[in-house]
């Protein structure tokens, strides 16, 4: 993979400084920053107990959704 040379303003390269992980470079910085990542990122960030607030969330969504779908179309 190739590289390019970019000019950043010096208040933003400080920013991006501070962002930077000890452990990566500038662009893994950039990379991460912009939301690129990878799904093995998150592979056990969750527990059980968090897995579960998290299904029955969306489940409750669900319902919320299903219920407005019929008020509008009765």
């Amino acid at each position: 993979m190739g590289s390019k040379n970019i000019s950043i303003p010096e208040d933003v390269y400080e920013k991006l400084r501070e962002e930077r992980r000890p452990d990566e470079s500038f662009g893994e910085a950039i990379d991460r920053l912009l939301g690129r990542r990878r799904l093995s990122e998150f592979w056990g960030a969750w527990n059980a107990e968090t897995t579960d607030r998290a299904r029955a969330a969306i489940e409750a969504g669900r319902e919320r959704n299903a219920d407005r779908l019929d008020r509008l179309y009765d």
